[in-house]
C-alpha cells in the first residue's frame, strides 16, 4: 500500500464507524477530507488506484443509503410528532391552542 492509498482506506474505516453511530457531523468532514484526497492524487493516477478508488466509492454509497434511511425515520418521526401535536390541541381545545401561540 502506497503512501496515497492508506488515508483512502483509513477515512473508509472512519466513515463506516461515524455512518453506524449516526454521527453524521463527523461524515461531512469525512467527505470534506476525501474530496481533499481526491484534488490531490497523483498524475497520471496509476492502474494501482483503481481498487483504492473503488472502495471509496463503493463506501461513499452506502453512507448515501444510510443517510436516505436516517432522513426517512426522522420524517417519519417529525409526522408522528406532528399528528401528536395535532391531537392534543383536539383534545385541549382552545386552551391548548393558548399554550401552543405561546411556545
Amino acid at each position: 500500500m502506497t503512501d496515497w492509498q492508506r488515508p483512502f482506506d483509513e477515512l473508509a474505516e472512519r466513515e463506516r464507524i461515524a455512518v453506524a453511530s449516526a454521527r453524521w457531523d463527523e461524515v461531512v468532514e469525512i467527505h470534506g477530507a476525501r474530496r481533499e484526497l481526491v484534488a490531490n492524487l497523483p498524475q497520471p493516477l496509476p492502474e494501482a488506484a483503481r481498487p483504492v478508488l473503488e472502495r471509496a466509492l463503493e463506501r461513499s454509497l452506502q453512507t448515501e443509503r444510510a443517510l436516505v434511511a436516517a432522513l426517512a425515520e426522522t420524517k417519519g418521526t417529525l409526522e408522528r410528532l406532528r399528528g401528536g401535536r395535532r391531537a392534543a390541541v383536539a383534545y385541549g381545545g382552545r386552551r391548548a391552542a393558548a399554550l401552543d401561540a405561546r411556545a
